[in-house]
C-alpha cells in the first residue's frame, strides 16, 4: 500500500514508530520481535484512543465555531443549510468501501487534503459493518454539519475497507446514505492476499505460514457468514481477519453493492494504476465526486513492507484459484484488469 507515514503524527517510542511503519507498509530494515511488537501495539492503541478523543473534541469545537460563524457572517444560503441540518453532523457524501490492502488509506488521505472535503473524526468509522448498533446519531457525530465554502458544498466521507466484504454493509448503507458515491479500489487478489497476510503476521495476529493460513481459511470461516446474516449483532473476528482468499473474490461483493445502489454511484479503480500514477487516478475520483482539480503532490513511488517473495508454486496455485472469479469480475466491469 502507498506510504502514509503515520509515525510522523505520533510522538511515541521507537518501537511504536517501527510498528506504525509496519502497519502502514513502509518499514525498512529489521522488524521488532513479536514481544516488542505486542508492546508496541498496546501503545499504538492507546495513542489511537487518545487521537480519537482529540478528534472528537476538535469536531465539537468546529461545530461550535461554525455555528457562531454562520450566525455572524454566513450567507443566507449557508445559514439555511445549517438550520436544515438542525446542527447535526452531516451524513457522508462518499464512502471508500474497500478493498483492504488496496490503497484506501492513501486515497482518503489525498481526498482530505482537498479544500472542499472535510474529513470524518477518524478515517475508518466502521458504522455499516461493526458499529451499526450505535445508531445513526452516533454515526453523524463523526461528521461536521453540512457546510459551504465559496458558494460550494463541502463534501465529507469516510473509508472503511471492511464495508465491501461485510454481508450487511451494502443494505445498511443504502438505508442511511442512499445518495452516497461509492469508491472501490481493487488490487490483484493474489498480491492483496499476500500483503494482508504479511501485515497480520508482523503484528503477531497470524501465527501460521502463508500456505498454512490459506489451507486453514475454509475451516476458520466455516459458518461465520451465516452467523452474521442470521444475527446482525454477531461479530466474527475470523470473518474480518482471516479472509485472505474470499476477500479477493471482488465480483460477488460488487454484485451485492449493486443490488442496493445504482451502477453510476460506484467508481472502481485498479490499485496498481493508482500506485503507479496517483494523480491520474485521483483526478478520476475528483470528477466522480464533482470536485475541482487539485494536485496531490504524490509520486508514483511507494514503499512496502519488506517480506520474502511468495513462492512461485503458491502464486501459480492462487492465480489458478482466482482466474474464474477474475473473469466474472471483468465481465461485470466491462474491462479486463489484466490479473
Amino acid at each position: 500500500m502507498p506510504a502514509f507515514r503515520l509515525n510522523r503524527a505520533f510522538k511515541v517510542t521507537r518501537d511504536v514508530k517501527a510498528f506504525l511503519n509496519v502497519e502502514c507498509g513502509v518499514t525498512r530494515g529489521a522488524v521488532p520481535d513479536a514481544r516488542r511488537l505486542l508492546s508496541a501495539l498496546e501503545q499504538v492503541e492507546k495513542q489511537r484512543q487518545l487521537l480519537g478523543r482529540q478528534n472528537r473534541e476538535i469536531t465539537s469545537l468546529k461545530l461550535k465555531l461554525s455555528t457562531v460563524s454562520e450566525s455572524a457572517t454566513g450567507s443566507r444560503q449557508d445559514r439555511e443549510g445549517s438550520a436544515a441540518a438542525g446542527g447535526a453532523g452531516a451524513v457522508p457524501d462518499f464512502l471508500i468501501i474497500g478493498a483492504q490492502k488496496c490503497g484506501t488509506t492513501f486515497l482518503y488521505h489525498l481526498l482530505c487534503q482537498h479544500p472542499y472535503v472535510e474529513p470524518a473524526t477518524t478515517k475508518e468509522v466502521h458504522f455499516f459493518d461493526t458499529n451499526f448498533v450505535e445508531g445513526v446519531p452516533w454515526y453523524r457525530s463523526h461528521f461536521l454539519p453540512p457546510t459551504r465554502k465559496d458558494g460550494r458544498k463541502v463534501l465529507t466521507g469516510e473509508s472503511s475497507p471492511y464495508y465491501i466484504y461485510h454481508p450487511h454493509a451494502a443494505r445498511r448503507a443504502a438505508k442511511v446514505v442512499p445518495q452516497a458515491k461509492l469508491i472501490a479500489l481493487l488490487r490483484n487478489p493474489v498480491d492483496r492476499a499476500y500483503s494482508d497476510y504479511n501485515h497480520k503476521f508482523r503484528e503477531a495476529r497470524e501465527r501460521l505460514s502463508f500456505e498454512e493460513a490459506l489451507e486453514a481459511e475454509e475451516e476458520r470461516l466455516r459458518g461465520e457468514k451465516e452467523k452474521i446474516l442470521a444475527d446482525e449483532s454477531y461479530y466474527s473476528l475470523n470473518h474480518r481477519k482471516y479472509s485472505y482468499l474470499s476477500r479477493g473474490i471482488y465480483v460477488d461483493q460488487l454484485v451485492e453493492w449493486e443490488r442496493h445502489f445504482d451502477r453510476d454511484q460506484l467508481l472502481v479503480l485498479k490499485s496498481e494504476d493508482f500506485f503507479e500514477n496517483p494523480q491520474e487516478s485521483f483526478e478520476r475520483v475528483l470528477v466522480f465526486l464533482g470536485l475541482p482539480h487539485s494536485e496531490t503532490g504524490a509520486s508514483g513511488q511507494r514503499n512496502e513492507g519488506e517480506y520474502d517473495e511468495m513462492s512461485s508454486a503458491t502464486r501459480r496455485r492462487l492465480e489458478a484459484y482466482f482466474e474464474p472469479h477474475n473473469k466474472r469480475l471483468y465481465e461485470f466491469l466491462g474491462v479486463d484488469l489484466g490479473w
